[in-house]
């Protein structure tokens, strides 16, 4: 059973080729506690969901690990700038628990998208989401 797919059908209908062709690209991966799945300096090319555990993002400063957010179940677990613009990434990504993570690589994502339009508004919705939960962390900074 592919969680991910699961959970996404919390968000819209998909019928079963949008479900095979997800399933297709998803790979999931059991990972132990201090993992990580990205280090400053990389570049994030996959999209990771968290089924179970606990990740930290976070960045160094003057020598310093400043933590950003914690992902936690049913959760995406990402550094989206990278991941979109190609650019190496001043966060890293560490799993905090033993964690399930489904994982799919972001150039694979791209020819589901013009097949099936629903899943491009999956990643929409998704990246609405992350947008809303980036603005949420920043209020708490303003006020």
């Amino acid at each position: 059973m592919n969680y991910f797919i699961n959970f996404l059908k919390t968000l819209v209908p998909l019928d079963e080729p949008v479900q095979k062709a997800i399933n297709e690209i998803t790979v999931c991966k059991h990972l132990s506690a201090g993992t990580y799945l990205l280090r400053n300096g990389e570049i994030c090319k996959e999209f990771h969901f968290v089924e179970k555990g606990l990740a930290r993002v976070f960045y160094y400063k003057n020598g310093k690990e400043v933590t950003i957010w914690f992902t936690n179940e049913n959760a995406i677990a990402n550094a989206i700038d990278s991941l979109f613009t190609g650019l190496p990434s001043n966060y890293n990504i560490q799993l905090l628990e033993d964690s399930a993570i489904w994982s799919l690589q972001y150039h694979k994502i791209e020819p589901v998208f013009a097949q099936y339009p629903v899943v491009e508004r999956l990643g929409r919705l998704l990246i609405t989401h992350n947008y809303l939960l980036l603005d949420e962390r920043m209020k708490l900074f303003a006020l």
